[in-house]
This record gives structure tokens, sequence and C-alpha cells, in this order.
């Protein structure tokens, strides 16, 4: 079971920062994923590959994401139940309009504490970058977001 929320939480980590660009940068060397990821932690630390992170900023990467973990696990944990109760409500045989509006608004509230916490681990992350390594994010995620179109 805590291998199945490790893995999921790492997953979740590494399709957040989807959107704020870092993917790109684990596609930009073509290392094998598996060794990395046993090498330094996971699929979270892959997403950086490609700034050339010294040591000493992938220990505070890596400590940055184990910190935002639990904080994760538990938002996760209520974006979850949030949907199930709206699925739920939707699957009942009659429908109440305003416990669903409550549903839906619990899992709003729940997927913007998400995006939150997203916003928070990148800000902290671009923070230990160099001014060269953010140029070299922000250019990859140009890419990225031109390619997506």
């Amino acid at each position: 079971m805590y291998r199945l929320q490790r893995s999921h939480i790492a997953g979740f980590l590494l399709a957040s920062s989807v959107a704020f660009g870092l993917t790109p940068a684990a596609q930009a060397q073509g290392e094998p994923m598996h060794d990395r990821m046993a090498m330094h932690g996971g699929a979270p630390m892959m997403m950086l590959r490609g700034l050339n992170l010294s040591d000493a900023q992938r220990d505070q990467v890596f400590n940055i994401f184990h910190q935002q973990a639990p904080a994760f696990h538990e938002q996760m944990k209520q974006v979850r139940s949030a949907r199930q109760a709206l699925m739920q409500l939707a699957a009942a045989d009659s429908f109440d309009d305003a416990r669903a509006r409550q549903a839906a608004d619990a899992e709003a509230k729940a997927l913007s504490g998400l995006a939150l916490l997203r916003a928070q681990t990148v800000h902290r992350v671009r923070e230990i970058l160099t001014p060269e390594q953010r140029s070299r994010l922000d250019e990859m995620a140009q890419r990225h977001s031109r390619g997506s179109r």
C-alpha cells in the first residue's frame, strides 16, 4: 500500500509539473528513466535533468519534494473523497442538486489546494536554480507549450 501511495505521489508530481514546463527538461537528455529514477529518488527528480543540477541542488530538490509529499498525499485524499462523493450522488436514484453542488464545491476546493501546492513546489525549486538554469527552464517550457498547441 505504501509503495502504491509513493508511486501515486511521484506520478502526480510528474504529471502536475508538465503544466509548469518542467517535463521537457526530463526529455532533453536521453538517459534511461529507470537508471536516473533509481539513483535520485524517482520521477520528480527526472524532470530537471536537462538543467545539469549540481549535487547540492539535487539534494535540495529531493528535500523539497520529500517535504511536500505529505501535503500532496493529504490533498489527494481530499480530492478523491470529494470526487467519490460527487460520483455517488450522480449515480443515485434521485439527484439532489444542493448536495451535488456541495460535493462539487468540495472537489473544486481540494483541486485548488492541490494547484497551490504545485505552484509552491515549483516556486521553491525555481529558487534554488541559477539564473541560467531558470532561463533554460523557461525556454524549454516555451518550446513545450508551442509544441502542444
